[in-house]
Formats: C-alpha cells, structure tokens, sequence
C-alpha cells in the first residue's frame, strides 16, 4: 500500500493544470489531476503546508490547488490536488524534488499517516479555455467521453457554443481539457468556473436554458457521452508568486 500510495502521489505533484491552449518554446502547459479519500482533509492541508513551506517545498515548479469534491456522484474520492506546471520539463523536476528530497518523502508518509487512499489520476492539457480560473472557487466539472474521429468536431462545436453563450452571459472562467495519459475513464473534461457556488449555479442556469446551448445540444450532443458531473471547491492554494 505505501509503495502503491508514494506512485500515485508522485503522479499526482507531477501533474499540472492551467489554462491556456498555448504552446511555448518549452512545450504546452500540463494539468495533472490526483483524486483520492481523505478520512482527515485537515492533515492533508497541514501535510501540503509543512512540505511547500520547506526547503524542497520552496524549488517545486509549479502552482497547486486543493479541492473538494462537494458532489460527485459514486466516485470514491473526496478531494483531489491540481498541479499546474509550464511544460514537461517542469513536470519532470518535480518529480525528481518530490521522490528524491527528504522532505518530498516526509510529505508522501504525513500523507499516509493521514489515512490518504488514492483512487485515480490524469495528466492532459487545455484544449480550449476562457477567463481566469485561478481567480474562481466553485467548479462544475464534466467529465466526458469523446471518441478520437470526434474530438476536433467536438472541440468547435463547444466552443462556438461558448462564443454565443458569452454574448449574452457572463462566464468567470471556462475550459475543455484533453486527457493524456490515464484516459480509462473518461477523455476529456469541460468546466465552468464562479467566485462562489452560488454564483455558481446562476451560471449554470442560465447556460444550460441560453438558445446556443440548446443548439449544441442537438449539433454535437451525440459526439460525447457524459461519464459524471462533480461539484468542485477550492479549498487553498499554493504558489511561489
């Protein structure tokens, strides 16, 4: 089990989110996703604490966010972290940092301490986005199955969806991600993001009755297949800016 857990969460502090459908000179953005059960989510806030704090905590390249997951249907997590590195190369030296500091490992044994139980995790990148996530706290998160002959379709579709739907209403934040690498469940994620959930469901409301999205409903509907639809929070983040 600990080895099992000290894989996953090297995934997880690999992994990486942002939003932009920009490519660098270095390569795209990545977004990593971890999910896992978290019996005592206040040990989890004071493990990420003590380990950005340290010496190791202070050269890892990237922003991170904790997040509860308020509804999500039968899955088993109840929390996930979000690393958002610049490229690969980033991605790659967080590993490194977490696997082989000393505090990277104290951080992965506070996490087993803790009672941490992984469930599943994903790495993948922006396909599309709008706004400004890193300024929302609430999320409804989609997540989806697109078959590859689709996804380009499927892509457009959304997002001239999003362009009538902003016409008219006013979306904080906004994306569709392509999952990369552990895809067994689900190919890609949309979200829509609010300051808070109740603005939250305002937004959703009045997205899912705009004329647009009826649309798309009818157009692009069937290129996907809905897998599950969570309720996200923001709990903390963390950053060296």
């Amino acid at each position: 089990m600990k080895s099992l857990l000290v894989s996953l969460i090297a995934v997880l502090l690999l992994s990486a989110q942002s939003g932009v459908a920009e490519e660098t000179a270095e390569g795209p953005e990545m977004l990593g996703f971890y999910h896992f059960y978290a019996p005592d989510p206040g040990a989890v806030v004071a493990a990420m604490d003590k380990f950005w704090a340290s010496d190791c905590g202070k050269e890892y390249p990237a922003e991170v966010a904790l997040a509860a997951e308020v509804f999500n249907g039968g899955y088993a997590s109840s929390h996930f972290v979000l690393n958002t590195f610049p490229n690969a190369a980033a991605q790659e030296q967080a590993a490194s940092i977490l696997m082989s500091c000393p505090d990277g490992r104290v951080f992965l044994e506070d996490l087993q301490s803790a009672g941490v139980v992984p469930t599943t995790q994903y790495l993948g990148f922006h396909a599309a986005e709008g706004g400004n996530w890193r300024e929302d706290m609430a999320f409804a998160k989609f997540d989806i199955v697109v078959e590859g002959q689709n996804q380009g379709l499927y892509v457009g579709a959304w997002q001239k969806m999003m362009a009538g739907v902003l016409e008219d209403i006013d979306v904080s934040s906004y994306g569709i991600g392509a999952v990369v690498f552990g895809n067994d469940k689900f190919s890609h994620w949309v979200y829509v993001g609010a300051p808070t959930s109740t603005a939250l469901a305002a937004t959703q409301q009045a997205l899912l009755t705009h004329p647009d999205f009826q649309t798309f409903l009818k157009e692009a509907g069937g290129l996907r297949t809905n897998v599950n639809t969570t309720l996200v929070q923001i709990l903390k983040g963390y950053s060296h800016d």
